[in-house]
């Protein structure tokens, strides 16, 4: 199967699914609500940058064309000039091939790092968000940056506003420590970590 094909499969799937993190900072508790949306994955897939190509823009048809009209393959990505770029933080090839993973990069028992960057003195990057996910699998030797920003037109949820694959740029920002976090899956929900001192009826909504 294509890597597009692949990604953009398991991307339609998150659109049922949300979490639920709540995490620490400076002895206060802050939830973050994330929940996934089809025209998220547009961008999130970096298809933006491969101006080269006729891609339509409709981003709520994106997962149609690459699922079911099969208008965006890997071989037509691959027409690209900016498509297989190793040497960039925008290489729309590794961030596709580990977007496939994004669930898995979220489910990992792995105590993946989060970052505070609301004052944004330590984000090398344009990119507007307020939380920084770094996550690895097991027995993996590639991290992905994971930005989360609050949706604009739902401010009780986040979103996922960008992911690529870790090179040589480190972001980062104030550490924050987690607390408890929750897949919530249509009618039932599976708690993927709690901390052993925390009890959810402490939390606060950030």
């Amino acid at each position: 199967m294509d890597k597009i094909k692949e990604c953009a499969g398991n991307f339609a799937k998150l659109c049922d699914i949300s979490y639920k993190f709540i995490v620490s900072f400076r002895r206060k508790t802050l939830e973050i609500n994330l929940n996934f949306q089809e025209t998220d994955f547009f961008h999130l897939a970096g298809l933006q940058y491969l101006s080269n190509l006729a891609i339509p823009r409709n981003r709520k048809t994106t997962l149609y064309n690459i699922l079911e009209a099969d208008r965006i393959s890997d071989s037509f990505l691959q027409k690209s000039k900016y498509y297989d770029n190793p040497n960039s933080e925008i290489d729309i090839k590794s961030r596709i091939s580990e977007l496939r993973f994004l669930e898995d990069y979220l489910d990992t028992d792995n105590l993946i790092k989060i970052f505070s960057v609301k004052d944004d003195i330590y984000l090398k990057s344009k990119i507007d968000a307020e939380y920084i996910i770094e996550s690895k699998l097991k027995d993996s030797h590639t991290s992905v940056y994971i930005f989360l920003a609050r949706r604009k037109e739902d401010v009780e949820h986040y979103c996922v506003k960008s992911f690529f694959v870790k090179k040589d740029i480190v972001y980062g920002g104030n550490a924050l420590y987690w607390m408890y976090k929750e897949k919530i899956c249509q009618s039932r929900s599976v708690v993927l970590y709690k901390h052993e001192n925390f009890e959810l009826k402490e939390y606060k909504r950030d």
